[in-house]
């Protein structure tokens, strides 16, 4: 994080100094409270921030928006559906719609920005970060869609990767002040951020360790595809190998080769649909040795071979 994005940040705001001096009592309690875009979003805004209040707590609530919370210095406690999250500097944390979710009271130094943003704000966003098919993109999708089938939650720790806290250093300050394009501008480096995120598998996680553990595995082979195993999976998520391979099979009805295979074949796919790459480079680049055994599961699985496949979408 730059110096010139916490100094946006740092200095109290009237709502904070309002607070401290006794003027303003916070927010009253409203059961089952919902936040709504509206309320925030106006002048056909698809994406702004909205600070986090200092020394005062947010009482539990949920919203009708996507809200991506980044942690830019200090620590911060959340409490999602029941479970309390501790996010430290770097974190990012990414809240679907209707999420049930409580924020506990802070320090001065304890910086975190809400970034609130409306789900057809990812319609285009997702088509530049070019993501296929990977848990994140469903996430994603049922978010716009208004599904239920989706963790409550994403929280990736890339404190230590440079590129995310730059893409969001960018992202915030090009929010905080009027720039030229700005929704386009915000749109591309959301998109460069999904791209990023999606290649972190060993630093995110989500509401249910079951399902937390699917994800992370989900994710490394979206990362690992072409190099992959199981063992370096299980070892780089902190499991024990049977354990999750176990999991795997009782989770998804397939075992992680199987995974891995269908992952290889649908790059495979996309490979002969849109480069110019020959049947043996792709055969390379999604990690087969034996060209054979590549013809034989491409076969199986489409009906028919590579040079076939791309010829008849030509």
């Amino acid at each position: 994080m730059s110096d010139e994005v916490l100094s946006l940040f740092y200095p109290l705001s009237p709502q904070e100094n309002a607070y401290l001096n006794g003027e303003d009592k916070g927010m009253p309690y409203v059961e089952n409270l919902t936040l709504r875009a509206d309320q925030f979003l106006r002048d056909g805004k698809l994406i702004d921030i909205r600070p986090n209040y200092r020394f005062m707590s947010a009482q539990l609530h949920r919203h009708d928006y996507i809200e991506m919370a980044y942690v830019l210095h200090g620590k911060l406690s959340q409490v999602i559906e029941g479970k309390k999250l501790v996010m430290t500097a770097g974190d990012l944390l990414i809240l679907n719609l209707h999420a049930r979710h409580s924020v506990e009271r802070c320090e001065k130094d304890d910086i975190m920005i809400n970034i609130v943003i409306r789900p057809e704000f990812f319609d285009r966003a997702l088509k530049l970060s070019g993501l296929e098919d990977s848990p994140m993109r469903r996430f994603f999708v049922n978010c716009i869609l208004d599904k239920d089938d989706r963790p409550d939650y994403l929280l990736f720790h890339v404190g230590d990767v440079l590129p995310i806290r730059n893409l969001l250093d960018n992202l915030l300050w090009s929010i905080k002040n009027e720039v030229a394009y700005k929704q386009s501008t915000n749109q591309l480096t959301v998109a460069l951020l999904l791209r990023l995120l999606q290649f972190h598998a060993g630093g995110v996680s989500t509401d249910e360790q079951s399902t937390d553990a699917i994800w992370q595995v989900q994710q490394y082979i979206e990362a690992r595809y072409a190099d992959g195993d199981l063992e370096d999976a299980a070892r780089m998520l902190n499991y024990d190998y049977r354990s999750l391979s176990r999991e795997i099979v009782r989770k998804t009805g397939k075992t992680f080769t199987g995974l891995m295979q269908e992952r290889r074949l649908q790059q495979a796919m996309y490979f002969l649909k849109n480069t110019d790459y020959s049947v043996t480079e792709i055969c390379s680049k999604i990690g087969y040795v034996n060209i054979t055994y590549f013809y034989k599961v491409f076969r199986a699985r489409f009906g028919a071979t590579p040079r076939e496949y791309r010829k008849n979408r030509s």
